[in-house]
């Protein structure tokens, strides 16, 4: 094979590969079917892991500066 054909033969097994069907789970495939199996339905809290924030107090900014600035 030539140089030129072995990349254009690449790019067209790439483009024609990216056209494959993937598999489709049956919960999706089919939801209709009782008798399907799906993923278990658990319950989540909206607001779990959610920061409060509450107005503080005002700090040292000097001490903050020294908190945050480089290690000596």
């Amino acid at each position: 094979m030539t140089l030129v054909k072995v990349p254009f033969l690449a790019a067209i097994a790439l483009a024609l590969g990216a056209c494959t069907m993937s598999a489709v789970p049956d919960h999706l495939a089919r939801p209709a079917d009782p008798n399907v199996r799906v993923p278990a339905v658990a319950y989540r809290s909206v607001t779990a892991g959610a920061a409060t924030l509450r107005p503080a107090d005002p700090k040292d900014w000097h001490e903050l500066n020294r908190q945050v600035g480089p290690k000596s």
